[in-house]
């Protein structure tokens, strides 16, 4: 099989041309054998789903992470389903629990990344709202009834969540809190977001290359056909995750994200576009 690896390789090296190819070639084999990696499966309700609630995690089955643990009212509803998808060796050891009659579960045969994970989360999805949740943070059912309810009453194209520190020593990013309104903005917080399915799949979903900016460069693509109003961040829906646990660890995102920024620009993505389109939506709304 092709590997990520290799693809992430040439990424870091600033070869984004191989590193596509070299994606591209991993995911084609991902996709073709997509049904050997489902570990557990459930077909109550194939018809009836409305929300697909989707968690990837490289650490741990789903019964160790922490997201899961206090939401359990939310995932059991009718029109819910939970997809998880171990993203490695041995991350996905199926789920008992509260969960065992309700998640399917996809163990992939090594680390994709998490937007290439997500984007295989979508894949076998049935709901027409996804829900992607980070594993190591926490939320409630009240905060992802909002998310996903934003969502689908409002028809956006997607919302994204006001993240709050999960522990005291956590570091937070300026993007986790946008203040107390209703507004339009990218989205940014990947890991609490609700999509429209069908959009997401439309315009190919995150980038599998990216491990930060997938949420902005999706958006930016997606802006070619509708506006910002049609993205949208909800502050009364929240999630407790840390940023970063020390100052080591933020350096190593700001890092990142600089790759990610060469990688945008190799790509022809406009992030200032992104911020002009909701610098002027906010200025209308405020005339």
């Amino acid at each position: 099989m092709a590997s990520y690896t290799q693809a992430i390789g040439h990424f870091e090296n600033g070869e984004f041309a191989k590193a596509q190819h070299a994606v591209s070639a991993c995911l084609q084999e991902i996709y073709a054998n997509i049904h050997g990696f489902v570990l557990t499966e459930n077909l109550q309700n194939i018809y009836g789903t409305k929300v697909s609630v989707i968690v990837v995690s490289h650490r741990s089955g789903l019964e160790a992470c922490e997201v899961g643990r206090g939401i359990e009212d939310f995932i059991r509803r009718p029109d819910v389903e939970l997809i998880f998808v171990g993203n490695g060796p041995g991350a996905a050891e199926g789920a008992s629990g509260p969960y065992a009659d309700k998640a399917r579960v996809f163990g992939l045969p090594e680390n994709i990344g998490c937007s290439a994970a997500r984007n295989v989360g979508a894949y076998v999805a049935r709901g027409s709202c996804l829900l992607f949740l980070d594993d190591d943070a926490s939320t409630g059912v009240a905060d992802l009834d909002l998310l996903a309810g934003t969502c689908i009453e409002r028809r956006a194209m997607a919302v994204r969540g006001r993240i709050a520190p999960k522990s005291g020593a956590g570091l937070t990013g300026n993007h986790y809190n946008l203040g107390d309104s209703l507004k339009p903005a990218p989205p940014t917080t990947e890991g609490f977001s609700a999509w429209q399915a069908a959009a997401f799949e439309r315009y190919g979903g995150f980038d599998p290359l990216l491990a930060g900016h997938e949420g902005m460069d999706l958006c930016c693509r997606m802006l070619g056909e509708t506006d910002a109003k049609q993205f949208l961040y909800q502050p009364g829906a929240v999630m407790r995750h840390d940023y970063a646990g020390d100052d080591r660890q933020w350096l190593q995102k700001v890092e990142k994200l600089q790759l990610s920024d060469r990688y945008l620009a190799f790509k022809g993505i406009d992030k200032d576009r992104v911020a002009v389109a909701f610098k002027e939506v906010e200025k209308a709304d405020a005339v």
